[in-house]
């Protein structure tokens, strides 16, 4: 199983808005500090805001902030959402894709199976768990965060 970039990045940017303690970030902050495209984080920043996972201020002095804290993010309910587009198999597109096989094909009930399994063994790990999980990243993005300011 391999998640798209579009949920890869999705965690990044809430990973860094959780552990940000001092205001608000923008979407163009992170995209640097992270060394991702702005272009693809700020399509991913709207989606995040219109789940309600973030907050976004707009104006001259706006940007992000985390709208659920990280005990309330669900990593399975989060890659649910975001993955919703993307099959794992020609088959499993809406609309059946373009598979000759699949009218008769035996592996589309045994990937959708393993692809519940997958996310639901994420159902039950939170942002929390994440950020607990490796004590060093608050210190990662503060050093990421002051080689901002130096640039």
């Amino acid at each position: 199983m391999q998640i798209s970039k579009f949920s890869d990045y999705a965690l990044r940017i809430l990973i860094h808005l959780s552990t940000h303690e001092e205001g608000l970030m923008s979407t163009r902050e992170i995209a640097e500090m992270q060394k991702l495209p702005f272009n693809h984080l700020a399509k991913i920043s709207q989606w995040l805001t219109h789940e309600g996972y973030v907050e976004s201020v707009r104006g001259r002095n706006g940007g992000m902030r985390m709208a659920l804290p990280p005990e309330a993010i669900s990593i399975g309910g989060l890659l649910r959402k975001s993955e919703r587009g993307t099959p794992l198999v020609e088959c499993m597109k809406e609309g059946g894709g373009c598979c000759v096989m699949t009218p008769a094909c035996g592996l589309l009930p045994i990937l959708t199976e393993a692809q519940e399994v997958f996310f639901a063994a994420l159902d039950s790990k939170t942002l929390q768990n994440v950020l607990e999980g490796n004590r060093g990243m608050k210190n990662l993005i503060r050093a990421l965060e002051a080689g901002q300011g130096a640039a």
